[in-house]
């Protein structure tokens, strides 16, 4: 089983460049795109993890391997809800909902009749990092679609194409940086736009097209006490690369696929020019 998939990201290029001088303390305005792009860039990440299937009942990544080729998803109303388990310190619930080419739901998982699953995926418990942790509770909703008549991607291989939504709270979510801490709760929410991945997947199988959307609010407690909240869009934009960019209001940064568990890995500049390892 695959280690989750890792993504980094580091500040390659900003179109709106601040003075080279002490960005100050926990409280500065700067930060925050940023940290936007942490949260983001670890909640995408793990989407994608989920997206290196498909299988029955999404094996890869951090979910457990299926039992005799099936999953332990007892079914119900042609739908299959999957016992929960613990990775990491997360809990995963599932519900799997297989169709057919005309979209009408199958009462099992025939690979001959079977043109898209759908995914409903609840991810609740403590995030820890070297630099980030936080109590997260995040949901998606993902459909793999072209499983019978798989598309043609570059040089030939066959491709699906991932669509859906997703949303998550984000509580104490707490942000290390050279001695320095910043402290928010988020609210989210997303669409995953037109994924395209090679199928079956590869190590290197990295998304060829498409982007993942998120809408963040954050909400900060200021030096005096008060609060605010305010708003980031965060776009992940996929081009058949393990580098891809990463936008954040007007400034851009490079998510990395290709580390398998998030973490600190070479993080190159970041508002203000000074060096950030992410």
């Amino acid at each position: 089983m695959r280690n989750p998939l890792a993504a980094v990201v580091m500040a390659v290029a900003a179109t709106a460049v601040l003075a080279a001088c002490d960005l100050g303390g926990p409280d500065t305005p700067e930060y925050l795109n940023f940290d936007a792009a942490v949260v983001a860039a670890d909640g995408v990440s793990e989407d994608l993890e989920m997206m290196h299937g498909p299988g029955l009942g999404l094996p890869g990544g951090p979910f457990p391997p299926l039992e005799g080729n099936r999953p332990d998803c007892p079914e119900s109303n042609e739908r299959f809800h999957c016992h929960p388990f613990q990775h990491e310190g997360l809990t995963y619930e599932r519900t799997i909902t297989y169709m057919d080419a005309a979209g009408e739901p199958l009462p099992e998982y025939d690979e001959e009749n079977t043109e898209s699953i759908r995914y409903q995926i609840s991810v609740v418990g403590d995030l820890s990092r070297e630099w980030w942790s936080a109590t997260i509770d995040r949901q998606r909703d993902l459909t793999v679609r072209g499983l019978l008549d798989h598309e043609d991607g570059p040089d030939g291989m066959d491709v699906v194409v991932w669509r859906g939504t997703g949303s998550g709270s984000i509580q104490r979510s707490l942000h290390r940086d050279d001695g320095v801490e910043r402290s928010y709760s988020m609210e989210s929410s997303g669409q995953s736009n037109d994924v395209v991945v090679p199928y079956p997947r590869t190590e290197e199988g990295w998304p060829i097209s498409g982007t993942i959307v998120r809408s963040i609010s954050i909400t900060r407690t200021t030096g005096d006490g008060a609060t605010e909240t305010m708003e980031r869009e965060v776009t992940i934009t996929f081009n058949g690369t393990q580098f891809v960019p990463v936008t954040v209001g007007d400034e851009t940064f490079t998510m990395d696929l290709s580390f398998r568990k998030f973490g600190p890995r070479g993080m190159h500049g970041r508002p203000g020019g000074r060096g950030r390892r992410f």
